[in-house]
């Protein structure tokens, strides 16, 4: 990436936004800090264009839904990424429809948000507010182009699985079949650097730069360290109730088992777009 992102970072935790602030840095990402959703308007006004805001959900004085209405309305290319240590199916709804990018649950792994910023910063005029209808259950939205892992295969090759779809979204679960399509496993790119850091290099490693270093992962198979302890929805499945699910679980993604098989996976950031209504 050429031109630096700028990313405006709103969060009433003033260390937690400054230690933020710093990492983002040392990624190229050129930030300003707001500790309120009045500082954050203000440099809103006061600046050149931002591409990103990251911001905190519950702040006080103006919460972080009054200052992303007022963020989208002074400055409609902004997109913002909401940040919540409290997540709900209702609240991420509610960022969704007021015009958020996307809606994470804090904490956030750094390299997971590097990477949310980038995807959101390319989006652009890929989406902005999309004609949607009513969807109520998993199958309507199920994504059936992911990638199958073999679980005898080397951690070097789920490097692949976590590459941007056509070139905008970023895959952040892979999961590991067998040879009938039944579920064993999953793996996450944060598991793929901790086992890098194992046997890698002594600096600060980058998820960009093991990408293009994949000799710095063990010589280990799938199998060796891919998460057993499994969740799955079905196709029938109520969007709401696996909502819920995933938001207590802290998932970005769930696959979805049909008759023993994976057919696909379902994704929280749509759940948050297709589903009609909120629910408490």
């Amino acid at each position: 990436m050429n031109a630096k992102v700028r990313v405006l970072l709103v969060d009433d935790e003033e260390s937690f936004a400054v230690n933020l602030s710093r990492l983002l840095q040392n990624r190229n990402f050129e930030v300003v800090t707001a500790f309120d959703g009045f500082q954050a308007l203000e440099a809103v006004r006061s600046a050149d264009a931002f591409d990103v805001a990251v911001l905190d959900v519950q702040m006080p004085g103006m919460d972080g839904t009054a200052t992303l209405k007022a963020i989208k309305k002074q400055s409609p290319q902004t997109e913002v990424i909401m940040l919540t240590g409290h997540a709900t199916l209702k609240s991420g709804i509610q960022a969704i429809r007021d015009g958020a990018f996307d809606y994470l649950m804090k904490p956030c792994d750094i390299e997971d948000l590097t990477t949310k910023i980038r995807e959101a910063y390319d989006v652009e005029t890929i989406r902005r507010h999309p004609v949607l209808w009513p969807r109520n259950k998993v199958a309507e939205i199920i994504c059936c182009a992911f990638e199958r892992l073999d679980p005898d295969a080397r951690l070097a090759e789920a490097l692949e699985v976590f590459k941007p779809e056509n070139g905008t979204r970023t895959a952040e679960t892979a999961y590991i079949l067998d040879n009938q399509d039944r579920l064993l496993g999953f793996i996450t790119r944060r598991d793929l650097m901790e086992a890098a850091r194992e046997t890698g290099p002594e600096f600060s490693l980058t998820w960009n730069a093991l990408r293009e270093n994949p000799h710095w992962l063990p010589p280990k198979r799938l199998r060796d360290v891919m998460h057993t302890r499994l969740f799955h929805c079905r196709p029938d499945e109520r969007l709401s109730d696996v909502a819920h699910q995933m938001i207590s679980k802290r998932f970005r993604t769930m696959p979805v088992v049909d008759q023993g098989k994976v057919v696909g996976v379902v994704r929280l950031q749509d759940i948050f777009l297709h589903l009609e209504h909120e629910i408490e």
